[in-house]
């Protein structure tokens, strides 16, 4: 079977994946703390994205990469993301050009569309990005270089904008934008597989009510979410994003991120 890195390996989202990515693909499972728990078919790396040489070494013989790590955080500093999210992110897109890779998924953020107000429209795949925080930033910028990879090498990439993949929904908001694994494993495995990606933004949520995104791209590629949000919701489901600040992040897509004030990019230089 050909070889996926999965980068961020041991978070939430990748642990959700690996029961579905592990039928179609070897895994080579990175994080920055050990992967517990192997399977038949899975490799556990520890090193940090940060490192070049480790990179390199990471991607030797790889056929495509999911890149799901990342600092995140609603009040991060931009500091705090240059080398794991802006750096990184260019060495291993560069380092799986040069191993040879094919396919690259990189995991976006329903968080670069955070600012829109959440009564706008009902949708917004087509929007121009707005950002919500220097997280969100950072994810428009990985969106930004996979597009030129995509351009000027013969690595494919395929970004996913992500909703909520918490296991349950937690409120209102997560409601338009949840996603299942098993609908998400749907959309990284057309991002690695299916023949006519060169490079494309799609959504990754189920079927949600009132959902911010129509992902009329990923339904064109073949997706056919499994799971609706409404049969997915936590006992303590609430109205409002708990840590949403009242009249501004509880009005927008991106919830609290767009509740909290940026940290000086002044005063950390």
């Amino acid at each position: 079977m050909p070889t996926l890195l999965i980068t961020g390996a041991a978070g939430i989202v990748g642990t959700a994946l690996r029961p579905y990515l592990r039928e179609r693909f070897t895994l080579r499972l990175l994080d920055r703390r050990p992967v517990t728990e192997l399977n038949a078919g899975e490799v556990a790396l520890v090193g940090d994205l940060t490192d070049p040489a480790f990179v390199r070494q990471a991607t030797e013989g790889v056929d495509a990469v999911l890149h799901l790590a990342c600092a995140h955080g609603t009040d991060i500093h931009f500091q705090s993301t240059v080398q794991p999210n802006y750096h990184a992110t260019l060495y291993l897109l560069e380092a799986a050009q040069r191993a040879g890779a094919k396919r690259f998924v990189f995991a976006s953020s329903h968080h670069v569309l955070g600012q829109y107000h959440s009564q706008a429209a009902t949708h917004f795949d087509d929007s121009p990005v707005a950002p919500d925080s220097y997280y969100a930033l950072s994810k428009v910028f990985g969106e930004a270089a996979c597009a030129m990879f995509s351009q000027r090498s013969d690595l494919a990439t395929f970004v996913v904008r992500i909703g909520n993949a918490d296991p349950k929904v937690a409120d209102a908001r997560r409601l338009r934008l949840w996603t299942s694994a098993r609908d998400l494993a749907q959309l990284v495995l057309i991002g690695l597989e299916h023949p006519q990606v060169r490079h494309e933004i799609v959504y990754g949520v189920s079927e949600c009510p009132d959902a911010f995104f129509h992902n009329r791209r990923a339904r064109a590629l073949g997706y056919c979410p499994q799971d609706n949000a409404s049969d997915h919701l936590a006992d303590d489901f609430l109205a409002y994003e708990a840590m949403a600040p009242v009249g501004s992040g509880r009005d927008h897509v991106g919830g609290a991120y767009a509740g909290v004030p940026l940290a000086s990019v002044l005063e950390q230089a």
